[in-house]
């Protein structure tokens, strides 16, 4: 279950780059024109403060002037009179104001040089700090009281048109953030894949904090590499493939700190600033975000997203990304102890190969595969004699070892379509599919030698046997209740040549 790609056009949480909030029309435009119009003003304008990057951006005008323009932004230290408006949060009104070129550069920086003619100004602060409204007039030497007073109304309703707009923008947020957690809930409760689920953490992160790229890379116990195992669909596919090093790029850092990591502004030059390896073809001049999340296997997630552009998200957004990467962090430990609980019921702790319960449980689901398609297949047990003489002689930890060392050799020389099974400590059961009993042999009598030569030379123990049997589908059996029976027979047999049994072979 993929996000839909068509949801992209959605806007970001809040915190987008300026350049689409520019784009946005302005809700304060027509009461700015409108008490513009009533009192007859040269300029009357609208700054709202952005108090991170210590500006003041006009959000609406209405001018005169043939020089000033819509979208204009002041360093908030140089905005002259407005900065003082907002640092004292007090009105400035100024009835009289000296028509020198250097007093309107100074004073209102906003202007060319050499605009003069004004003759008054009134700016208010409006709400705490978060806005300044000016207006000037070169008609009358400043503003009478009742102008003042409309002055005074028309920012006190510009206050309260911000707090709304807060309230709508909040809203709308915690709305996506609601849908997001929606369609992340339905995702996880109603039959997804877990590989499909990634992927669309990775997309429906992405799409809520507007960000370009996504990368879920994983990090296994001990490893001192890490891989990718969900991007969005622009990264390129060799990252997917590839293992990094932990000591390289700024993904790495963050699975070496176990801090997050918030990069506002990706320095290009910077050589450090490349997330997996430098020279990858990654925008390095935008914001970058990584949270990293360690479970308790010891395996850690990195959570990470790169923009293109300079991005500020809202609190209520990280809260949301980071409450996301918990919950993804819960399902992934799950998924993990479901994996180690599989691993324990299907293989031998011992070995690794299969216990002896999971081998029976293949020999059925072959034995009805050959069914169907008419194919023979081979079942052999290999057993070394005298194993409980080892424990004599040896401590028990070194024969485990060598236990394990024999069945890595096993299926070292075996091809991985056939099957090894751990039936006691020195019994190892073989399914060869497809195989006849006498193409079987050979296979056979070449992990009878390995088991031999396993234990020849090796110090202060007793001369070790291999014994085998084995019996072939059809002619032996069509069932598992005939070919185990008939097989345990013919490896008596093998062990102890002098019992009777209904079937017995030479090797």
């Amino acid at each position: 279950m993929r996000s839909d790609s068509s949801n992209r056009s959605m806007p970001p949480c809040s915190g987008q780059p300026e350049s689409r909030a520019a784009m946005q029309p302005s809700p304060y435009q027509s009461l700015v024109s409108l008490l513009s119009n009533i009192l007859d003003a040269y300029t009357t304008a609208f700054f709202l403060v952005d108090p991170k990057k210590r500006l003041l951006n006009m959000v609406a005008l209405e001018t005169l002037s043939r020089h000033l323009s819509p979208g204009l932004s002041l360093p908030l230290e140089q905005s002259g009179i407005l900065s003082q408006v907002h640092k004292v949060c007090q009105k400035v009104r100024i009835d009289k104001l000296q028509e020198s070129t250097q007093s309107i550069a100074t004073t209102l920086p906003f202007y060319r040089e050499g605009e003069g003619h004004i003759k008054g100004l009134f700016a208010v602060p409006v709400g705490e700090g978060a806005g300044v409204l000016y207006v000037d007039t070169k008609y009358g030497w400043g503003f009478n009281d009742k102008q003042q007073k409309w002055i005074l109304e028309v920012a006190a309703v510009l206050q309260q048109l911000l707090a709304q707009q807060e309230r709508v923008n909040q809203q709308i947020e915690y709305s996506r953030i609601a849908e997001f957690w929606q369609r992340m809930d339905q995702a996880a409760f109603k039959g997804a894949s877990f590989e499909d689920y990634c992927q669309m953490v990775i997309n429906e992160c992405s799409q809520l904090l507007g960000t370009e790229y996504g990368f879920l890379a994983l990090r296994e116990r001990g490893e001192d590499r890490y891989h990718l195992f969900a991007v969005t669909s622009n990264v390129p596919r060799n990252f997917i493939h590839q293992h990094h090093p932990l000591k390289q790029g700024l993904i790495g850092h963050i699975f070496q700190t176990q801090k997050p990591l918030l990069i506002t502004r990706l320095n290009p030059y910077a050589p450090e600033h490349f997330l997996f390896a430098s020279g990858e073809g990654l925008p390095h001049n935008g914001t970058l975000w990584g949270i990293p999340a360690p479970m308790s296997l010891g395996h850690t997630v990195v959570l990470a997203f790169l923009s293109r552009e300079i991005m500020d998200w809202s609190s209520d957004c990280q809260k949301a990304i980071t409450h996301m990467l918990h919950f993804f962090q819960l399902l992934l430990e799950q998924y993990y102890f479901k994996e180690e609980c599989r691993q324990l019921q299907t293989y031998d702790l011992s070995t690794g190969v299969l216990n002896a319960l999971s081998f029976e449980t293949q020999l059925e689901s072959n034995l009805s595969s050959a069914m169907q398609k008419s194919s023979p297949f081979t079942l052999a047990l290999l057993q070394m004699e005298p194993w409980q003489s080892l424990f004599a002689s040896l401590p028990p930890k070194l024969v485990r070892q060598w236990q394990l060392d024999l069945a890595r050799e096993f299926c070292a020389e075996l091809a991985s379509n056939i099957l090894v099974g751990q039936m006691a400590e020195n019994r190892f059961a073989f399914l060869f599919p497809e195989m006849t009993v006498q193409e079987a042999k050979r296979p056979i009598s070449r992990l009878m030698d390995l088991g031999q030569q396993f234990f020849s030379g090796k110090v202060r123990v007793p001369r070790m046997r291999p014994h085998a049997a084995w019996v072939g589908f059809p002619q032996d059996g069509s069932g598992s209740d005939q070919l185990w029976p008939l097989l345990y027979q013919r490896l008596l047999t093998s062990l102890n040549p002098n019992i009777e049994s209904v079937s017995s072979q030479n090797i």
